[in-house]
């Protein structure tokens, strides 16, 4: 069977997996409202009226500040947030263990799936990550609105999409690269010198004050300068095209090779992993509560995916904060997305850490709420923890001390935040559980199409909360964020109340535990 043959069987096979019509109709809902979004911003970009922006209506830090005027060439902004997409596109493949899968490997051991399928495969589900998505959406409003001409928005979104999918195709490939290259133990050692050496470059050139000077050379602005050219219907753009198209081809037969590379090379976990050393003796817990939080924590630290994904959260957010310098009425937005990030590791279907174990666990004899508030305890200390990273990493950056009004919008938006994702995570992973290992490097805690409503359903609760709190950051009084804080903490109390109740059901806690355990 060819590749894309396989491709399709398995998107099948995914889609009749979905059983529930409610969920299918969510799914097809879902797409369709991300795809007319997409279109409406991109074509309501081009119909706002193009002013001029000065360093004081640009708030992302003085390289933004060059002005855009009416003739219709691309704001300041636009190649930054193309290196921002280029690094996400990079990152998330990492995080993920090379590329998504749409069906578990576990599942498709036994069957001849060629390596360019999973590939296409992990490229088909990439817009399924929100930031991807988010990102698109930026990008294609930033250029609807600031690429003018009679061949806009059309050829320069045109343009710029063949970017997006080159470097999507590119951080597939650097993906795929890392992952053979992290099978031995100097090839890990050396993961890690690169990812110090590019921290200290990123805090030397913010230190030192370099980063405009180096954003102005970013080879993104040839993407720019090419889309607008494509706008003017100017034959100077389809060199750019060629060489976007050339890139793509070429970093589509380097994931392939990387892929087959990386699959294939043996390595020496056996011998240099974590099921190999040696495991120290923990005392007693002095409590079922204290046994069974120590038990989750440790199954979070060793799960392959999920440390990467908490490393990917603590890092990638610190260094866009310090390349941006952002002000706190923009850092108040932070820790909300941040969090419901977070959330997405493993909260949304949290019982499935205990695996296998959870039909032990429920026949010990204890209160059946200890093991929901050890859960409950575990996803608070991941969200709050990269929430609290995050916003200490901006502010070092902000360049100014936050005053009350500030610090307490932004303080307690992020506490609002946390426990409306951890309300929200402890509620699914009752009332919808999944049986999910999370063990092999591209493992999740529910399958894609259900991620990807997940996300949405996150994004959905926390993005409103944090455009709230980002504007009391001008506000009169502290007292209107602290109030908005605390209906949000009565919200998320009065849905771990409803999910108590859902759990102390014997039959509702028995479904839960036999689909965690054997699916």
């Amino acid at each position: 069977m060819r590749s894309k043959s396989q491709v399709l069987a398995l998107v099948a096979l995914r889609w009749s997996m979905v059983r529930s019509p409610g969920v299918r109709a969510g799914l097809l809902a879902a797409v369709s409202v991300a795809v007319g979004t997409l279109v409406a911003l991109a074509l309501a970009g081009s119909s706002v009226p193009l002013g001029r922006a000065t360093v004081a209506d640009v708030s992302a830090g003085d390289f933004l500040g060059r002005a855009v005027d009416r003739t219709g060439e691309v704001g300041a902004l636009l190649p930054p947030v193309l290196l921002a997409f280029l690094a996400l596109a990079v990152v998330a493949p990492v995080a993920a263990g090379g590329g998504y899968d749409l069906v578990p490997d576990s599942q498709l051991v036994a069957y001849p799936v060629r390596v360019r399928t999973l590939v296409r495969g992990s490229l088909l589900l990439s817009p399924l990550n929100v930031a991807w998505y988010v990102q698109v959406l930026v990008i294609a409003l930033a250029t609807s609105y600031a690429v003018r001409g009679p061949g806009a928005p059309y050829l320069s979104l045109g343009l710029v999409a063949a970017y997006l999918l080159a470097a999507t195709v590119v951080g597939q490939a650097l993906g795929w690269l890392l992952v053979g290259v992290r099978r031995t133990r100097r090839g890990r050692a050396s993961t890690w010198v690169l990812l110090a050496l590019v921290l200290a470059l990123v805090g030397w050139t913010v230190v030192t004050d370099r980063m405009a000077g180096v954003l102005e050379t970013l080879p993104t602005s040839a993407v720019v300068s090419a889309a607008q050219d494509a706008a003017r219907l100017d034959p100077r753009s389809l060199p750019a095209v060629l060489v976007l198209g050339l890139v793509t081809v070429l970093a589509y037969l380097g994931a392939v090779r990387a892929a087959d590379w990386a699959l294939r090379r043996p390595g020496d976990l056996g011998i240099d992993g974590p099921a190999a050393r040696p495991v120290r003796r923990r005392a007693t817990a002095a409590t079922p509560y204290r046994a069974l939080l120590e038990v989750d924590r440790a199954s979070v630290w060793r799960s392959q995916p999920l440390r990467r994904g908490i490393l990917v959260l603590a890092v990638l957010p610190v260094v866009a904060a310090l390349v941006a310098g952002l002000p706190w009425s923009s850092i108040a937005l932070l820790g909300p997305l941040v969090a419901s990030g977070a959330a997405l590791l493993f909260g949304v279907n949290a019982l499935s850490l205990d695996g296998s174990g959870a039909v032990w666990i429920a026949s010990l004899p204890q209160d059946p709420l200890v093991v929901l508030r050890s859960k409950a305890r575990v996803v608070t200390e991941v969200v709050a923890g990269s929430v609290v990273v995050v916003l200490v990493g901006a502010g070092l950056r902000s360049g100014s001390w936050p005053d009350l009004q500030q610090a307490t919008s932004v303080v307690a938006g992020s506490v609002a935040c946390t426990a409306l994702v951890v309300a929200t995570c402890l509620r699914l992973s009752v009332v919808r559980p999944h049986r999910a290992d999370l063990r092999g490097p591209r493992d999740t805690p529910a399958p894609p199409g259900t991620m990807a409503l997940y996300s949405i359903r996150l994004a959905l609760l926390t993005t409103p909360v944090a455009l709230v709190f980002a504007v009391l950051t001008v506000g009169p009084t502290p007292a209107a964020p602290v109030l908005g804080a605390a209906l949000c903490l009565a919200w998320a109390r009065w849905s771990w109340r409803g999910t108590r109740r859902r759990w102390l059901d014997a039959d509702t806690r028995a479904r839960v535990v036999s689909t965690v355990a054997a699916g």
